[in-house]
């Protein structure tokens, strides 16, 4: 397993400005070790989607330092292979639009259009990330943005990759223009190698990601393995632990904070500090 890189010293010239990494630790590369060492629940069966549904559900909701709520109003809870999955799914039922700055894989696939807050196309999807990764928060105008969608019946679909490597994020997911949510455990637990997670929806129809779970048809590994992080790994584990180093950088660098513990702003564009962080500690 590919080791996250470390900065060499305490210099500013490594701050991450072209693709900002997520943050691991010893700790994390350690407990990757136990899973290749095979430490893992020997129970292969089919419980082993219904364990993990359950307790990530029940993880992503437990965070001391979040305020999230919502979740428990979708219909559905599915199993996916990580956001890109649920990303890509919404791509194979149409057009979907995007905000400038939001994740560069739209950019990449090329594919939806971009469009400007209060200028959204009426009726066509929105794909939107929380936290959004120029900002590393919530999006500045997301009660205007979910009123505008609302008038223009524009199905919102958050993408929370990044969800679990946030503090201070409050928000309510019970908006009725939001239709899913996705949240993955790839980027809080050092899991990128891993990708698995959840989809809440709103309503319940047949596509690419139901039929997987109806039919038992994701691979039963990544569920596993996502068992064993979160049974010992604490939701807030990042952000408790580095709080206090991740300041002193933005401080040291006059870097401006933002909610996810990977990433800062410096002059207005998004940093990532992984490499620093983990040479303060290492």
């Amino acid at each position: 397993m590919e080791r996250l890189r470390v900065a060499p010293n305490y210099d500013i010239q490594y701050l991450e400005t072209d693709r900002p990494s997520p943050l691991s630790d010893n700790h994390i590369e350690s407990m990757i070790q136990d899973v290749l060492s095979g430490k893992l629940d020997r129970d292969i069966s089919n419980s082993v989607y219904s364990n993990f549904k359950i307790e990530a559900d029940n993880y992503f909701n437990s965070s001391k330092l979040n305020n999230i709520t919502g979740l428990d109003s979708f219909n559905r809870i599915d199993i996916i292979n990580g956001c890109t999955q649920y990303i890509d799914n919404l791509y194979m039922q149409g057009p979907v639009q995007v905000l400038e700055g939001d994740y560069r894989y739209h950019d990449r696939l090329k594919l939806c259009v971009v469009s400007p807050l209060g200028k959204l196309a009426h009726n066509t999807p929105l794909i939107i990330a929380m936290p959004f990764p120029s900002i590393g928060a919530v999006h500045n105008n997301m009660t205007e943005l979910l009123t505008e969608c609302t008038e223009k019946h524009i199905p919102v679909h958050i993408d929370g990759a990044w969800l679990t490597t946030c503090r201070d994020i409050s928000f309510d997911f019970t908006h009725s223009a939001i239709q899913s949510v996705g949240i993955s455990l790839s980027k809080g637990l050092g899991l990128g190698w891993n990708r698995v997670g959840l989809r809440y929806t709103r309503q319940i129809n047949p596509d690419s990601v139901t039929i997987m779970n109806d039919f038992n048809m994701n691979l039963r590994a990544p569920a596993m393995i996502g068992l064993h992080f979160i049974r010992n790994l604490p939701v807030d584990y990042l952000w408790n632990k580095y709080s206090e180093t991740y300041y002193r950088i933005c401080r040291d660098f006059n870097l401006t904070p933002t909610n996810s513990v990977y990433l800062a702003l410096r002059d207005n564009q998004p940093v990532g500090l992984s490499p620093l962080i983990r040479y303060r500690h290492e």
